[in-house]
């Protein structure tokens, strides 16, 4: 196992790895972090200058093929840069010069974390009269009816609110789809819009859609694809109750909008088709890879450019930072995983770039943080302590 290790640190240094092998090489980091390998030798000038030396090469290899990276696709920029280069420093020097090491010993975070697991298709559908049906626990098929509409759960675990013919006039039917942290779910609404909840969210909405608009309301973050129908506009109200609701008024378009009551801003960023947003007598029209952020403190709605891959990142399993500040990064964390944050030192302007699978546990996500350099984890139990 050594000797192919070894061949394969020689073929990731000169860029002739391939994707299989680097799998095998990123596998055996798991168990063998570079952190953990201590260097016996009393000579500290001549562990520093292997170091550099090696550090100094492998930034030379790796920075081209990530920069090459950042401009096709983002994912594993920044936190693969430094990852790549603790990883294969930490490899060389487990190999190259094995009288300095001693056996590695797994990390505080991946022994004390190893049991926290990403979050998953979880929701609790809250009827018109009150029921509750935790989704996770029910059978595929029919669950109820209500107004015009019979509600299914899909074989693929999603929600879905079929038309019902009837001759007369049913009573309108308000339900709850609401997600805890740790959890996400997919659903299609009576008139074929479908809708993705985030952790930590909730979507009110009518069983069937009477008359001439379609109205829903949003709490967190949910991404919408809006059947087009020209006759009935299609309303998303957010902060409902507030001294600042936001109102967003599609005819048929793809958008998502981010709404967390402990985020300073409301962010409606549009792929497809346009969007109105209103708010008092604030509003702004978008086009494709716009956003519009409501400063809910002020009230004031203010346009750019939007990053539509890292606002969707979410639905598409992965966390993606595009230089975003650490409390920001650790309030997505909190909801995905159900964990507790708290603050030991002053972490404010720090920020990270890179992308993170949503379906790794939070051990690994910890460790590839902190290989930044920017932050360290103490963890007690659920509760994650961040520390400069």
């Amino acid at each position: 196992m050594k000797d192919n290790l070894y061949h394969l640190i020689e073929k990731y240094l000169d860029g002739t790895i391939t994707p299989a092998e680097e799998e095998t090489l990123m596998a055996w980091y798991q168990d063998h972090n570079e952190a953990d390998i201590e260097w016996l030798s009393d000579n500290v000038d001549e562990e520093e200058e292997v170091r550099l030396r090696m550090f100094t090469h492998l930034q030379q290899q790796i920075n081209l093929p990530v920069t090459r990276a950042i401009n096709t696709r983002r994912r594993w920029y920044y936190l693969s840069a430094a990852a790549s280069v603790l990883f294969i420093l930490g490899l060389a020097a487990y190999f190259y010069f094995p009288q300095l090491h001693r056996p590695p010993q797994q990390t505080n975070i991946v022994q004390t974390l190893k049991d926290i697991v990403p979050g998953g298709n979880k929701a609790i559908l809250t009827l018109d009269n009150g029921d509750k049906v935790v989704l996770e626990d029910t059978k595929n098929g029919v669950i109820t009816r209500q107004g015009n509409a019979s509600v299914n759960k899909t074989d693929s675990g999603s929600l879905l609110y079929d038309n019902l013919t009837s001759t007369t006039a049913a009573t309108i039917a308000y339900n709850t789809l609401s997600t805890p942290y740790g959890g996400q779910y997919q659903m299609t609404l009576q008139d074929g819009t479908k809708v993705w909840l985030n952790a930590g969210s909730s979507l009110r909405f009518p069983a069937s859609f009477p008359g001439d608009e379609r109205k829903v309301t949003l709490t967190g973050e949910a991404y919408f694809e809006v059947a087009k129908d020209i006759a009935r506009p299609f309303f998303v109200t957010v902060n409902a109750g507030s001294g600042t609701p936001m109102t967003v008024r599609v005819l048929g378009t793809h958008f998502n909008i981010n709404a967390y009551p402990d985020e300073q801003h409301n962010v409606v960023t549009l792929l497809e088709g346009s969007v109105k947003v209103n708010c008092g007598p604030e509003n702004a029209l978008l086009v494709p890879g716009k956003e519009a952020i409501l400063n809910r403190a002020a009230g004031k709605i203010s346009i750019k450019n939007g990053d539509t891959e890292a606002a969707i990142a979410w639905k598409n399993g992965y966390f993606l930072f595009d230089n975003e500040k650490v409390e920001s990064i650790m309030r997505q964390i909190s909801r995905w995983y159900d964990v507790e944050i708290s603050y030991q030192g002053d972490v404010s302007g720090k920020a990270i770039g890179g992308s993170l699978s949503r379906s790794k546990n939070v051990a690994e996500v910890l460790n590839m943080l902190e290989l930044t350099g920017t932050v360290h984890f103490k963890i007690n139990g659920r509760r994650i302590t961040v520390m400069p």
